[in-house]
């Protein structure tokens, strides 16, 4: 082969190869983590209207009741326990209810039947949150018993807190 065209064909095949690998992509490839922590958390969705209990008839023949309801929204799972306060009182275990220097006794329970006293700590009701968009709804019953003869007339009143602990 002559020497031109030798030199030809070389030129040719290394500006082939050039061009060749100037076309092909190179490409380089990493990983990374991505993460997040959730906390836990609980809102009252739906405050209490209050709890009413209407007139008290100090002469009826059993004890006045009453009860009222709030909701409460945990995230899922989370444990969660719902405590109430002593009121004006000063203790769970005996609240009253004021007007003026008069006092009425009453009681807040977790159940219906009104066996288990609702306070703070002990008889705390306790519960799982089944999620930030499902409202969990927690009831209040209330007792005031019968034959309280001493208090004058007059409208009573307390203030409870209800305290979410999770």
């Amino acid at each position: 082969m002559p020497l031109g065209k030798l030199i030809r064909n070389t030129t040719l095949w290394l500006t082939l190869g050039v061009l060749a690998s100037v076309g092909q992509a190179a490409t380089v490839t990493t990983t990374f983590a991505v993460s997040t922590t959730i906390s836990g958390v609980c809102v009252v969705s739906t405050a209490s209207t209050g709890l009413s209990f209407g007139a008290y008839d100090p002469t009826a023949v059993s004890d006045t009741l009453g009860s009222t309801t709030f909701k409460v929204q945990c995230s899922s799972g989370l444990a969660y326990t719902v405590g109430l306060s002593a009121g004006g009182s000063g203790t769970d275990t005996a609240r009253t209810m004021s007007s003026g220097a008069n006092q009425l006794n009453y009681n807040l329970y977790s159940d219906s039947g009104r066996a288990t006293n609702w306070g703070a700590s002990a008889g705390a009701l306790a519960g799982t949150g089944s999620g930030l968009t499902t409202e969990n709804t927690i009831t209040v019953y209330g007792r005031i018993p019968k034959n309280q003869y001493g208090p004058g007339i007059g409208s009573y009143a307390d203030s409870i807190t209800a305290t979410i602990t999770y």
